[in-house]
């Protein structure tokens, strides 16, 4: 028993090897941190851009007096800059609308789509959030939809759809016509 104790006591005394012991606890735990935070910042940075598109087409239409079909056509030449460096392919839904608020109810004036987001039916009603409504003035809405596959794919497995929605009110014309 007392060679056993011997042994134990010395076994507990070694430093050799303790570094690399160490290392090797800590190793997976800071890969962990280190590639689940680089994801987990893509992601925000995406979704961020996700929103910036929105934004952005609802902003160019809304200063607009109207809206032409070579206008329609680069604002979805304009989608792979905004979206840079991620590309849009067929990844990237939109829809732009013109709504005219009359009555307490949002009416479709004219509505453009592109990839998988179809246009809405002239005067459909749509349902905005109450601060909205205002009778007598118009909106542009602008929906983005984009499905975010991870490059790592540490953290998130799978497709994530990621949306938003952006309002503006029209700043010259209420409401923008659209012209072919």
């Amino acid at each position: 028993m007392m060679i056993s104790m011997r042994r134990l006591s010395r076994f507990a005394g070694a430093k050799k090897g303790l570094a690399a012991l160490e290392f090797a606890l800590l190793l997976p735990m800071m890969l962990l941190l280190l590639f689940g935070s680089c994801e987990l910042i893509d992601v925000m940075m995406v979704n961020r851009r996700v929103q910036n598109v929105s934004s952005s087409l609802a902003d160019v239409v809304a200063r607009d007096t109207e809206v032409s079909n070579a206008e329609v056509q680069g604002l979805w030449s304009s989608l792979s800059v905004l979206m840079y460096p991620e590309g849009v392919g067929t990844a990237m839904d939109v829809r732009i609308t013109s709504l005219s608020i009359a009555n307490n109810k949002a009416s479709v004036v004219w509505s453009e789509g592109y990839n998988g987001l179809s246009p809405l039916n002239k005067n459909s009603t749509v349902s905005l959030p109450s601060a909205m409504m205002q009778n007598g003035s118009s909106l542009i809405m602008a929906e983005t939809v984009y499905r975010y596959n991870s490059v790592l794919g540490f953290l998130f497995s799978g497709t994530m759809r990621m949306t938003s929605t952006s309002y503006r009110r029209s700043r010259l014309v209420d409401p923008i016509p659209r012209v072919s």
